[in-house]
């Protein structure tokens, strides 16, 4: 549930609380080309979002074993023994991504605003002209920003997969 009164995002299964995330800052963006028109999908709330696309469905970890070996006791000792943990895999999570929404909007989670600057933009048009040039269409859908710590976007990477619904609660 995203609540733009109390600014932040939480995370509730059948009514009850389970984590909350402060949010610093949410804003929406929309691309308006220098030439012609760009428009974006209407932007209601109260409403009931749907992920599409997250930003880990393609990537998720299968273990499977790389051969087939007959059961014996002496390998179960010696594999018992706990495999110490990995502190690089939890900082393996990005702090930002972006969530396809089945409004036509995306979900941009990151831990700092977009800047936004005049030569930002002179660099954006530049690499959309490159693109162009090498026969690519730039896409550039309207934006729902979120900045949160970068911790909490670690921890919301996995809540983002597809088919989960976000109730997105009026604001100002």
């Amino acid at each position: 549930m995203l609540d733009r009164r109390a600014d932040k995002l939480s995370i509730r299964v059948r009514g009850l609380e389970l984590d909350s995330v402060a949010v610093r800052e949410a804003s929406r963006l929309v691309f308006r080309p220098l030439f012609g028109d760009a428009e974006a999908p209407e932007l209601v709330a109260p409403a009931v979002w749907t992920v599409v696309e997250g930003p880990g469905d393609t990537d998720r970890e299968t273990i499977a074993p790389t051969t087939l070996r007959p059961y014996s006791e002496d390998a179960e000792e010696e594999s018992a023994a706990p495999a110490a943990a990995d502190p690089a895999a939890a900082e393996a999570k990005p702090t930002t991504y972006r969530v396809r929404l089945d409004v036509g909007w995306q979900l941009l989670v990151t831990d700092e605003a977009p800047r936004l600057g005049w030569g930002r933009r002179f660099l954006a048009a530049i690499e959309d002209g490159w693109q162009r040039i090498r026969g690519r269409e730039p896409s550039h859908p309207p934006l729902v920003v979120l900045v949160v710590a970068p911790a909490d976007a670690r921890r919301l990477h996995h809540v983002f997969r597809t088919g989960t619904r976000i109730l997105v609660l009026a604001g100002d």
